[in-house]
Formats: C-alpha cells, structure tokens, sequence
C-alpha cells in the first residue's frame, strides 16, 4: 500500500494486523485483503478475492462542465458526481467562463476518494480542460445535449434525450453560454434542453443532470 493509504488504515480507521479490508483499483476490480503487516510507511497485504467489472455499468455518462470560479465549488461537483455515478468528466472554457484552470492533481485525489467512499470499483476519467468549440468538434457520444436558460421554450431533460449512450451533457457558466455557442452546438447535433424553470448554479445543474442520467437508466 500507498504511504497516504497505510497512514489512513492506520491513524483513521484504527486498522490492524489480520484486519480484513476492501481494495479497488478504478479499473473494475474490487478485492478483499488481508493486512499482514502495519507500517505507517507502507502496510502489507495479501488479496483472496477478486471480482472483477464490480458493479460496471451498461452505459456512459460525459459530464463537459465550465468550471465555476470557486474551487471548493467545482471540486464538491467531482466528489457528488463520483458517488452518483459519471464515468467521465471534461473541464471546458467558454466565452464567460470564470476559471481557465484546475488543479488536476488534487481533483484526481477528490475522484478516488469519492470512488471508494460509494463503494464504486471505477475511477471516473477526468479530461483535460478544453476550449468548448474543440470539444464540440471532437465529441463521438450518441446522445448529445446541451442545457442552458435561453429565454424560448425548452424541453426538460429526460428520456427523449438520454435514450442512447454513451451520452455527453454540456453545462455551461454562471452567465450561461452565448448565443453563438449554442448554435456551433446545434450544428454538431446537440439537442437544447432544460432543467426547468429555475436558474441553478453551475455545479448544482450538474449534480442534477447526473441524477436524472442515472435515474433514467437504473430503473
């Protein structure tokens, strides 16, 4: 084990020699072990079981979010993102965007952390953050949406929207995106939608758009 993880089992969960502990890897394998040794540094263990696809699942999610000007803001998004169920996540710059960088190193600590808290066995995939025409240019998903509070009716997101997958959903800035950005979006097939009649903040609208996602596909 990891320097962090031994000095986790040890100081914060209080483990033991024999103790017997649940182990991920983020790529589908969920295993039990047995702590043979405790060291502060480095503990030793020996894995008996291993279930492999552990809970996998039988669609995909693309969350393409504006990072909002608050890091603590963006990074509460990834840990609830994680627990809900997103198998990835791309950070994106727009014309009103607050924030033109993340610290990777540390949303990637939030991703695996918030991983083992829900007992998941797959480490969302955290994309480098990309200029919003490029990712509209690259993006391959079956079902493509974009929300946003332009002031014409829309239709909620549901399952007309999130039928296919794999799926991407944009979520835009506090100042929503622009006009042009919703067109260049149209243009590569992406369907307008809406969470209602309410404006939410960045990071709440994609908690939302990831329950309904999983909603819809876990009933």
């Amino acid at each position: 084990m990891t320097e962090e993880e031994s000095r986790h089992c040890l100081r914060v969960l209080r483990l033991k020699t024999d103790d017997i502990i649940s182990v991920v890897d983020g790529a589908g394998n969920f295993c039990k072990a047995v702590i043979l040794e405790t060291h502060p540094h480095r503990c030793r263990i020996k894995i008996f079981e291993v279930t492999k696809d552990y809970r996998k699942r039988h669609h995909h999610l693309h969350l393409a979010i504006t990072p909002p000007k608050s890091a603590d803001r963006f990074e509460w998004f990834l840990e609830k993102a994680t627990e809900i169920g997103c198998d990835e996540i791309t950070p994106v710059i727009c014309r009103r965007s607050e924030r033109d960088r993340i610290k990777e190193d540390r949303s990637v600590k939030i991703l695996i952390s918030a991983m083992k808290q829900a007992g998941r066995a797959y480490l969302p995939q955290l994309n480098v953050m990309i200029k919003l025409e490029d990712l509209l240019d690259q993006c391959r998903e079956k079902s493509r949406i974009i929300l946003h509070c332009e002031e014409y009716a829309l239709p909620r997101l549901g399952k007309d929207h999130l039928d296919l997958t794999p799926a991407i959903i944009l979520i835009g800035p506090e100042g929503d995106f622009t006009r042009q950005e919703i067109d260049h979006a149209k243009e590569t097939n992406f369907s307008e939608a809406t969470l209602g009649p309410f404006t939410y903040r960045t990071e709440t609208a994609g908690i939302m758009a990831c329950q309904i996602f999983n909603w819809i596909h876990n009933q």
